[in-house]
């Protein structure tokens, strides 16, 4: 069975395709590498369906990739600050700080930049994504 985390390394994995999705994907990803781009916005997933399900802190790891619970909890405490069920208590922004300003958009995409003004496609404010499709054809439409 494929997990999100599963369909979003997919996503990252096209980054690397020429055409419009790819260049907006590398475009968010400017000044972190694509694994510390995706672990990132997995990990802001987490910690959203931490603060907003009743899922088990296990069974969210797993859905998100993490090889193993105690990967997640350290992972966890170094980017949020404290142990998932101690967030999970008093839940904080889900956001890490990152320096392309992409985060996770709930329940299951991102929010890419717009295109500047300069190019010729029509100016949007934001371009929206469903990186974690169950269907990962959807993710370059």
């Amino acid at each position: 069975m494929s997990t999100a985390a599963d369909h979003f390394t997919a996503f990252v994995d096209r980054a690397s395709a020429d055409d419009e999705a790819g260049a907006r994907i590398r475009r968010a990803m400017a000044g972190e590498s694509a694994s510390r781009f995706r672990d990132r916005l997995l990990l802001e997933r987490a910690a959203w369906l931490a603060k907003e399900t009743d899922l088990r802190l296990q069974d969210i790891a797993a859905d998100c990739g993490f090889r193993g619970y105690d990967v997640f909890v350290r992972a966890f405490r170094r980017e949020l600050g404290a142990s998932p069920s101690e967030w999970r208590a008093e839940p904080g922004t889900w956001e890490i700080d990152a320096p392309g300003d992409v985060h996770f958009h709930p329940p299951d995409g991102i929010l890419l930049p717009a295109w500047a003004s300069y190019d010729d496609r029509p100016s949007v404010a934001a371009a929206y994504v469903s990186a974690f499709s169950p269907d990962p054809e959807s993710l370059m439409r």
